[in-house]
């Protein structure tokens, strides 16, 4: 997939404009990972709400790790991929007067508490090839303030 590029008018144009009414129930499905996700340390039940055009590569990374995993939920809990932090939120980037890309529903925070902002990353290296591999841009990768929560399917 062509994620779109990361600014406000390409994002708008691919994802669309997420502050309309109809919106969210134009554009966004929940997936349900192959491993059990927590929430604050809690089961998620419904699965995870996401923007209808990046649903198949999360699921594609989430079988990649689970499948590197060897199906086994302990070693995903090792990687931090089973340690969710979000999704769907509107809401400015912190720090900044700029949309986050959690408004659109096409970014993901996995294991928040060991990877805030300019924090040595706890992620697991399959956790990051995984949403690599579907064209994510990792958070740890950024310059100045690294975010190794963050994943996101935009383009730079």
């Amino acid at each position: 997939m062509n994620w779109p590029k990361d600014d406000i008018i390409p994002k708008m144009q691919f994802y669309g404009d997420f502050r309309q009414p109809t919106w969210a129930s134009a554009n966004l499905t929940h997936i349900i990972p192959p491993f059990t996700m927590f929430y604050q340390k809690k089961p998620l039940i419904h699965g995870i709400l996401v923007h209808r055009k990046v649903a198949d590569a999360m699921m594609a990374a989430f079988n990649e790790i689970w499948s590197k995993c060897n199906q086994d939920q302990v070693a995903v809990d090792s990687t931090g991929a089973s340690d969710y932090g979000g999704c769907f939120n509107v809401r400015k980037i912190a720090g900044s007067n700029n949309w986050s890309n959690h408004s659109w529903a096409c970014a993901i925070d996995l294991s928040p508490e060991t990877n805030g902002f300019n924090m040595q990353s706890t992620l697991s290296n399959i956790v990051v090839t995984g949403f690599k591999n579907q064209g994510a841009l990792w958070g740890g990768y950024y310059t100045g303030r690294k975010d190794p929560m963050h994943f996101e399917f935009v383009s730079r």
